[in-house]
């Protein structure tokens, strides 16, 4: 038999930031961590006595009467998801701390708090805490509190989801390696970034007097042979910014049709305009809808917070004249959303501002996902993506604050969903006109989820780069809510601006935008990537967790480079190359080429049986597979 052990990256599924202690702040509070009460009892040490790994621990020096609190960062959580705490613990003297899991909703109520008492011990011993977040649940803590005196000493705190339930059936989409769902291991592979082709000049840009700047939140469908874009412009008239509409041949030059909409511009009537709604919004298309609502748009309005403050819904049959559907909002809070048709329900993530942020008084946004049936009826949003240590540690990198996420388009590709998170890196709160609400570049990311509950971000580079400094698209970038896909191509319009969002300083360059054009080859936001040659470098690979098809050819998509190699091996349960199954070299660059196996034999033959793939690789970028 052919049967090699498992080699697997060290993929570090704990959620908790500096969960040694190893690093503290210029007090000596551990850095990720906040400190509450008696803060002099909390420090992070360097004692060989005292430590299990790494240089540090957490030390608690609680004396009578002076309780102290130690609080993890918050973290995105998962209602219905089982958690796993644990941490090492070290008496001294006195009575030890207690470890907490904390769960909290939107406005930081605690949901459900589950605890573990400390029995005192001079040796290291492991405390475990297990808790399942209840409904209404967006993020959850760790927290390590002395209520009493006591002298104790804390390392190797973890926090682990349970794995989500893992479903080996193989269907006919396409499966991208943008989570570890169907990764068993790997070894000398990575996860890289392809950031967009984009164009040196905007597609659309201001033409028209009710056009000051011209940007896109909003979507773009190609119905039969026309390609149709609803983006925005801002203008002196209230309420300061609409939807456009423009319309293509080609998805490249555009034309901005007038009379399509039923709002004019000063003396200037609708007839003469192609501003079809006040406001902005984003537009979902659903060609199976009645004729009536084949396109729906949601729009935010101010209001009254938890009463007309709020996303409402409008529908159109020709996506210029549109209709209110609801009288109050449909969903609440604002005022950023995207929306999208799967094929079976609606998806919209809206910006909910919970105050989370490390800045005092000043809200965090972060994107919420709910979905519907018909529009109007939405589930309760659930927390997806929100700024984390990560996007913290990039804002800083800039000498900046904090990151937060401004709004995420969700797009049904394939076998998963596709979110792209505009990343707030917020440098300051002093530049530029609009400078209370935080300046900052905002970058498209990449995230992605099986179940729009569950979010996965392994790579934070951004996806379509911002120009060099003095070019068009050099500030904020944003995304329409959509993309279009076609067999070898991905294509993204996005909207950017000369200054990030702060905007510009008064009395310097004016504050412009345009609409831009951003192109990846199919599937190609990330691959899994190995960079060897042969004699040079380590060769790659990547196997699968168990598969189970009823398809007949194994294709991949792949840019097998110079000197570069890609094979692949059909495993057995247990790891054994199945015989027969090792296959011959893919070469080039293919975007979908069917892997041949000596003899022509078929992976039919596998039909209902359990197997893996063993991806080997050399010089060579794996964007995704299937079977069919």
């Amino acid at each position: 038999m052919d049967c090699q052990p498992p080699r697997i990256d060290h993929r570090d599924t704990n959620l908790v930031a500096n969960g040694g202690f190893d690093v503290g702040d210029r007090v000596g509070h551990p850095t990720g961590w906040s400190v509450e009460g008696a803060e002099a009892a909390a420090n992070v040490v360097n004692l060989s006595a005292y430590r299990t790994a790494g240089p540090g621990s957490l030390e608690l020096n609680v004396t009578a009467g002076n309780p102290v609190t130690v609080t993890s960062d918050r973290m995105v959580a998962a209602p219905g998801v089982a958690y796993t705490l644990t941490a090492r613990v070290k008496g001294r003297s006195g009575t030890p701390a207690q470890l907490a899991l904390v769960f909290t909703d939107f406005n930081r109520t605690e949901l459900r708090t589950s605890a573990a008492d400390t029995a005192f011990s001079t040796d290291w011993q492991t405390v475990t805490v297990t808790g399942t977040a209840p409904a209404g649940t967006a993020q959850v803590t760790v927290r390590i509190s002395g209520a009493e005196a006591g002298w104790s000493y804390w390392d190797q705190v973890t926090l682990t989801p349970a794995p989500a339930a893992y479903d080996p059936r193989l269907g006919t989409d396409r499966e991208l390696f943008l989570d570890d769902y169907r990764i068993e291991s790997s070894r000398d592979v990575g996860r890289v970034v392809h950031p967009a082709t984009t164009r040196p000049e905007p597609l659309i840009r201001p033409t028209y007097p009710w056009e000051t700047n011209t940007y896109i939140y909003g979507s773009v469908f190609k119905v039969g042979k026309v390609y149709r874009m609803w983006y925005d412009c801002n203008n002196d008239v209230a309420p300061g910014y609409y939807l456009c509409y423009a319309e293509s041949k080609d998805g490249v030059r555009w034309t901005k049709p007038l009379g399509r909409g039923s709002i004019g511009y000063k003396d200037i009537p609708a007839s003469q305009t192609n501003l079809v709604i006040a406001g902005g919004g984003t537009v979902a298309y659903n060609p199976d809808a009645p004729a009536d609502r084949r396109y729906a748009l949601l729009q935010f309005h101010t209001g009254v917070v938890n009463e007309t403050l709020g996303y409402y819904a409008y529908f159109s049959a020709d996506g210029y004249t549109w209709t209110q559907a609801s009288e109050k909002p449909v969903l609440l809070d604002g005022d950023v959303s995207n929306v999208a048709w799967d094929g079976r329900r609606y998806i919209a993530t809206v910006k909910k501002r919970m105050f989370t942020s490390r800045t005092p008084g000043v809200y965090d946004r972060a994107a919420f996902v709910s979905t519907s049936a018909d529009f109007l009826t939405w589930s309760t949003p659930v927390l997806g993506v929100a700024g984390d240590y990560a996007d913290d540690g990039a804002a800083q990198a800039l000498n900046g604050l904090e990151g937060q996420i401004y709004g995420m388009p969700v797009l049904p590709y394939e076998s998963t969903y596709i979110g792209i998170p505009w990343v707030l890196l917020i440098t300051n709160f002093t530049h530029g006109t609009q400078s209370s609400a935080g300046d900052g570049p905002v970058l498209p990311q990449v995230a992605s989820s099986r179940d729009l509950v569950d979010w996965s971000r392994p790579v934070r580079d951004p996806i379509i780069q911002p120009g060099q400094p003095g070019a068009w698209d050099d500030g904020a970038l944003y995304t329409a809510s959509n993309v279009l896909v076609d067999d070898r191509t991905i294509t993204m319009y996005y909207g950017a601006f000369n200054a990030g969002h702060g905007g510009q300083v008064a009395g310097t360059t004016p504050y412009t935008s345009g609409v831009g054009l951003a192109t990846w080859r199919r599937d190609g936001f990330v691959s899994m990537t190995n960079a060897s040659r042969p004699g040079l470098g380590d060769p790659g690979t990547l196997t699968t967790k168990p598969l189970v098809t009823d398809g007949r050819a194994l294709h991949v998509n792949a840019e097998v480079h110079a000197k570069g190699a890609l094979t692949v091996e059909v495993l057995d349960e247990s790891g054994a190359v199945i015989p027969g199954y090792r296959s011959l070299p893919v070469t080039g660059d293919q975007y979908d080429a069917q892997v041949r196996f000596p003899g022509g034999r078929s992976l039919r033959a596998l039909a209902g049986q359990q197997i893996k793939l063993r991806f080997s690789l050399v010089n060579t970028d794996l964007y995704s597979y299937r079977v069919a």
